[in-house]
C-alpha cells in the first residue's frame, strides 16, 4: 500500500486543515510590516525623538534693564494701590461706625471729636500721597516729549497730571478750612462751635475722599 503524498496537516485555530502553510512566505510578509511601522514612528506625532527645542533669543542689556525696571514699576504700582486703598476702606470704616457714641458732655465730644479728625486726617494724607504716587509711575512720553494729543483733547503726561492734582487739593484744603470755620461760627462763639467745627471736619473730609476715588477710580484699580 503506497504512502499518501498529501502534505501534513497544519494547526489553524485548534483545527486541522489539512493544507500546507508556506512559512517563509509569510516570514517575508512580516519583515516589511515592522521596517514600515519603524518608520512610521519616526513621523508620527509624539513618537521617536522630538524636534531639539529652539534656541531662545538673547536679550541685549538695554533690553534686560527695561524688563527688570518694568517689573520694579509693577511692584511699586501694587504696593501704592494697596497702602491707598488701605487708607479709603479705613476711613469708610470708621464713618459707618459712627463717631464719640459715649460722649455725653461738651468736653467729651471736644476731646473725642480731636482724636477722630487726626485719625482722619492721616487716612487722608495717605491716600493723597497713594494717588501722588501712582501718578508719577506714569509715562511721560518718549525722551520727555510731549505726549500727542487725543481725539477730544490734549493728553497730559504723569507730571502734568500730578501738578494737576497738587492744584487740585490745594484748592479744596482752602474749602475745607473754609467749611469748617462757619460751622464754628454757627455756634456764636458759644461752647458747642468746637466740636461742630470738628465734626463739619470729618464729614468734608470723608466726602472729598469719595469724590478722589471717583476722579482717579481707574488709577487707583485698573
Amino acid at each position: 500500500m503506497e504512502r499518501s503524498l498529501t502534505a501534513p496537516r497544519t494547526a489553524s485555530f485548534g483545527v486541522w486543515t489539512g493544507r500546507s502553510v508556506n512559512w517563509g512566505r509569510i516570514l517575508c510578509m512580516r519583515i516589511p510590516i515592522s521596517i514600515i511601522s519603524g518608520l512610521l514612528s519616526l513621523f508620527l506625532p509624539g513618537s521617536g525623538q522630538q524636534d531639539p527645542a529652539q534656541p531662545q533669543k538673547v536679550l541685549t542689556q538695554e533690553q534686560q534693564a527695561l524688563q527688570q525696571k518694568m517689573r520694579e514699576t509693577d511692584v511699586a504700582r501694587r504696593r501704592f494701590r494697596a497702602d491707598a486703598t488701605q487708607a479709603f476702606d479705613s476711613e469708610m470704616a470708621r464713618e459707618k461706625a459712627g463717631d464719640c457714641p459715649d460722649a455725653k458732655t461738651t468736653y467729651d465730644f471736644n476731646v473725642c471729636f480731636g482724636k477722630e479728625v487726626v485719625a482722619t486726617d492721616k487716612n487722608l494724607r495717605n491716600y493723597e500721597g497713594g494717588i501722588r504716587d501712582l501718578l508719577r509711575l506714569r509715562d511721560s512720553g518718549v525722551s520727555g516729549q510731549s505726549l500727542p494729543p487725543g481725539p477730544a483733547g490734549p493728553q497730559l503726561s504723569g507730571e502734568q497730571q500730578l501738578a494737576e492734582f497738587d492744584r487740585l487739593e490745594q484748592v479744596w484744603h482752602s474749602y475745607l478750612d473754609a467749611a469748617s470755620m462757619a460751622a464754628f461760627h454757627q455756634f456764636g462763639g458759644g461752647t458747642g462751635g468746637p466740636s461742630f467745627e470738628m465734626e463739619t471736619h470729618l464729614r468734608v473730609v470723608r466726602s472729598h475722599m469719595r469724590e478722589l476715588d471717583s476722579v482717579y477710580g481707574m488709577l487707583l484699580r485698573m
